[in-house]
Order: C-alpha cells, then structure tokens, then sequence
C-alpha cells in the first residue's frame, strides 16, 4: 500500500454548512472568501448532512455563529451522532464559532473525548484557517489510510482463512 499525498497537494471537496442561512455578515464573507483562495479545493455549500451534495467530502466547515454555549454543545453532540449514524466519521469539521474555547473547555468532555475529529475557530482568527484546514485533511488522509490497512486485513485474514481451511482438507 503506498501513502496518499495529503494537504493541498490534491484536488479536495470542502462542503461548507451554514448554521444559520438567512444571516449575513462580514465573518460569514471573510470566510468565504478564505475557502475560496485556497488551492486544489472545490467549496460546495451544503444545507446539512443529508443533503445529497454532501459526500464526498474531505472536510465539513460549518459556521456556527449564532449558537451559545449550551446550543453548540447540543448540537455538536448531536451531530456527531448524526454523523456516525451516516458513517461519515471519517470526515473532519472546521466549527466556526466565537465562542472563546476557554468557555467550552469545562463543558464538553464528551465532545472531547469522542472519535471524531474537528477543530473549532474563532472568527477573528481566520488567518490561520490554511493551517488548521491543512491539518485536518492530513488527519482525513490518515483516517482513510488507516481504513485502507483494515480493509487489507479483512482480506489477508480471510485469505489464511481459506487456506487453512484447504489445508485441513488435504489431511
């Protein structure tokens, strides 16, 4: 098996989901803007998860602006749910919140500890949304890798499997 490229080295689908469409304001076009420029990525705007333009996806961005502490918190948790529920916990978020993450950190130890993985930012730091987006489709592109490695042990164990079973003929 051999390593995939990862980051921006490849073509990649961010599909971006608005928490809140009917709002618009500079954050919401900063962004964006922002998805825009970066290189070798296509942007879709999705309306949630079923939304039939969803997968593919290497990373979900979804702008959260509106939600407290306590609705970011339901919702994340209920996303993952959702999430895993479609088997799409392969897949990454960018949360776009100005929450400060110092407010959250108390309050989410389930989020937390889950297996998924996201990143949640605050918009008056979107300067470093190339690197964070860089970051989570590494861990994308290691996710699939690891998935890739599992699918090849399914087979190899079926394959001595059925040999063993063969063997146990012979004799």
């Amino acid at each position: 098996m051999t390593r995939q490229a990862v980051a921006f080295s490849s073509h990649r689908a961010i599909c971006a989901w608005d928490l809140d469409p009917k709002r618009s304001d500079t954050n919401k076009l900063n962004l964006e803007r922002f998805l825009k420029l970066l290189p070798s990525v296509t942007m879709r705007k999705v309306k949630g998860l079923e939304d039939p333009d969803f997968l593919p996806c290497d990373l979900a961005v979804v702008y959260a602006w509106h939600l407290n502490q306590i609705e970011l918190k339901s919702w994340l948790e209920n996303f993952e749910k959702r999430w895993k529920k479609q088997g799409a916990i392969w897949i990454p978020a960018l949360i776009v919140s100005p929450l400060e993450i110092g407010e959250l950190l108390g309050t989410m130890e389930d989020i937390w500890a889950s297996n998924w993985y996201f990143d949640i930012i605050h918009p008056d730091h979107l300067q470093s949304l190339p690197v964070r987006i860089a970051n989570l489709l590494r861990i994308h592109d290691h996710l699939n890798e690891l998935h890739r490695y599992e699918e090849e042990l399914s087979r190899m164990q079926q394959s001595i499997r059925t040999i063993e079973q063969q063997l146990k003929e012979l004799k």
